[in-house]
């Protein structure tokens, strides 16, 4: 019966344990994006959030100790304080190419599609809406997927959300 009880103990107690530890991909030398709770909600940004980019210098169970630029010496961050944080994956000019890309075709077909007028005289119309929203799709992947490539961003990976 006693060891029954420790068990039920150990097993509820566990996620709580868990959840007070810094995942395997936070390691240090790693860029990583945190959003810390924030107590009077703010008018630009997530409402009740602060965002913190920068390079961990050491984690341990409890605590993660940051290095954030344009900052003189590191910051520490307790666990408990952490609503998310994301693990740097690198630029990549591909994949904000693609990104880009399918952004800016999306946008431009809807756009293209919504100002198509086939009764216009002067200046671009086409004869179907289908057909505006094909061409605003090419303008828009094209002129996306060149951005994306000169102006890569950087890719992110949630390790942590509460």
């Amino acid at each position: 019966m006693m060891r029954r009880l420790l068990l039920i103990v150990l097993l509820l107690a566990a996620p709580v344990v868990a959840e007070a530890q810094f995942p395997a991909e936070v390691q240090r030398g790693t860029r990583v994006r945190v959003w810390l709770l924030e107590p009077a909600r703010q008018e630009e940004g997530p409402w009740r959030r602060q965002l913190l980019r920068g390079t961990v210098e050491s984690v341990d169970a409890s605590n993660l100790r940051l290095s954030v630029p344009g900052s003189a010496g590191s910051l520490v961050i307790p666990r408990a304080a952490v609503r998310r944080l994301d693990v740097s994956r690198g630029v990549s000019r591909g994949a904000s190419m693609v990104e880009r890309a399918a952004e800016g075709a999306i946008g431009t077909a809807i756009i293209y599609a919504l100002m198509n007028d086939p009764r216009r005289s002067g200046g671009p119309s086409f004869r179907t809406d289908w057909r505006a929203a094909g061409v605003g799709a090419a303008w828009g992947a094209g002129v996306g997927g060149v951005v994306g490539l000169i102006w890569p961003h950087e890719r992110w990976q949630r390790v942590i959300r509460r």
